[in-house]
């Protein structure tokens, strides 16, 4: 599992964010589970000690599955609504955001990649140059 397919996970199944809030990751299965250990490779094969590491992991998911369970939530309202997004996002952004109109998944997606970028180059900062 990436940051991707995480969030495209908990955006197919919305009842995932309940679940998340009384478990956690772990509470999610053995794929979840393997996910968290290949990270916890990466981060220290990149440099970050184990605690660190473990951290950055966590500080990683938080932000993907807090930005999924919020764009879940959203989905599920406009769902409510009866409309399309493209609708829903007429009915309530000003003719000026005219990039959100014209296609407002692809607004969704840039804004979760923006977000994902600046957490991962946090992290980078963060790692120590190999010896």
């Amino acid at each position: 599992l990436s940051a991707y397919s995480l969030r495209a996970m908990v955006l197919r199944h919305p009842w995932v964010a309940s679940v998340l809030g009384q478990v956690g990751l772990a509470g999610l299965g053995p794929n979840v589970m393997r996910m968290s250990e290949r990270m916890q490779v990466l981060f220290e094969g990149a440099g970050l000690a184990s605690e660190e590491a473990g951290l950055a992991i966590s500080a990683l998911t938080s932000y993907v599955v807090g930005m999924a369970v919020s764009e879940g939530a959203y989905l599920s309202m406009i769902a409510r609504s009866g409309m399309s997004e493209r609708e829903f996002v007429k009915s309530v952004v000003s003719e000026e955001e005219t990039a959100v109109l014209a296609d407002p998944e692809k607004a969704r997606e840039e804004k979760f990649d923006y977000g994902l970028q600046l957490v991962l180059d946090g992290l980078a900062g963060r790692v120590s140059p190999r010896r």
